[in-house]
């Protein structure tokens, strides 16, 4: 069993380390706000947390925090040793990836990048999908981590590749969120039953996402798992890796979208509230 830290105790950080501690790894957490760490023995600092850890896990929100929680003063790099693995399964910008990678080699840490697809049922049951950045031949004692919190570990190359793809992932779905809701205005004002077209759709090609935005059309999600400014974030970084120019029309529609909605003060909503409607043609 390894010793292991987790840094955030967001809904995916808090799923990792129960399931850690679950398969008798022992694990240290931190939060930038104290007291949500249950059962699990918390640290004071990100330092402090990483000094006696293996491998650690960042899952923080954004560049800005995972920056801090790093780099800052009593961040994970003052205090982690050398040959730890250093991990950040946040979806965070491929450029500060990039910059993170150099910090960590610089200190004699192994390091990867391991954004999380799965949601938070799979992060409470450990059955996320780690999307892996970094080299393919992992160290023996990490598998033991990585099978307490996920199902599956995808590499799709070297340091910053499962950040690409997990922009390009969340990229895709925001566009299906804004599109579903733009079929539904679209059904509402050709006189269909809104209900009806919604539960037709889930049955049709790509029904996962269709079903998560038809469900939250019916009733909100509570508690929020991914909010309407969370999904801007990761358009905005995906447009950055895409470098502008316009040859993602559909990709800058939908960060539009979204932007729209963040302004209008609703960013701490759920995403799909991309899709809200008007109240007399909701189902």
């Amino acid at each position: 069993m390894a010793n292991v830290a987790v840094i955030g105790m967001g809904i995916m950080g808090r799923g990792m380390a129960a399931n850690l501690a679950r398969h008798g790894h022992g694990v240290v957490v931190w939060n930038r706000t104290p007291g949500r760490a249950g059962d699990l023995a918390e640290a004071a600092t990100p330092a402090e947390a990483a000094a006696g850890a293996e491998v650690v896990f960042e899952v923080t929100a954004n560049d800005g925090s995972s920056r801090a929680v790093w780099l800052g003063t009593d961040g994970i790099l003052s205090g982690a040793r050398p040959g730890t693995v250093a991990i950040t399964s946040a979806t965070l910008s491929a450029g500060w990836i990039a910059e993170l990678a150099a910090a960590c080699a610089q200190r004699g840490l192994t390091f990867f990048d391991m954004p999380v697809t799965g949601g938070a049922e799979a992060a409470r049951t450990g059955n996320l999908v780690m999307l892996a950045g970094g080299d393919p031949a992992r160290p023996a004692s990490l598998e033991p981590v990585l099978s307490a919190i996920s199902r599956e570990v995808r590499h799709f190359g070297p340091v910053g590749s499962g950040t690409r793809f997990k922009l390009v992932l969340n990229a895709l779905q925001a566009a299906h969120m804004a599109a579903f809701g733009e079929a539904i205005r679209l059904a509402a004002s050709a006189g269909l039953d809104v209900d009806q077209v919604g539960r037709a759709l889930v049955d049709r090609p790509g029904g996962v996402i269709t079903k998560m935005a038809f469900d939250a059309l019916i009733s909100p999600p509570e508690p929020i798992t991914f909010a309407a400014g969370w999904a801007r974030k990761d358009l905005e970084y995906a447009m950055r890796l895409a470098g502008g120019g316009g040859a993602h029309p559909v990709l800058e529609a939908v960060l539009r979208a979204f932007t729209a909605v963040v302004v209008e003060g609703r960013g701490q909503e759920d995403w799909s509230t991309v899709n809200r409607l008007p109240a007399s043609t909701r189902p």
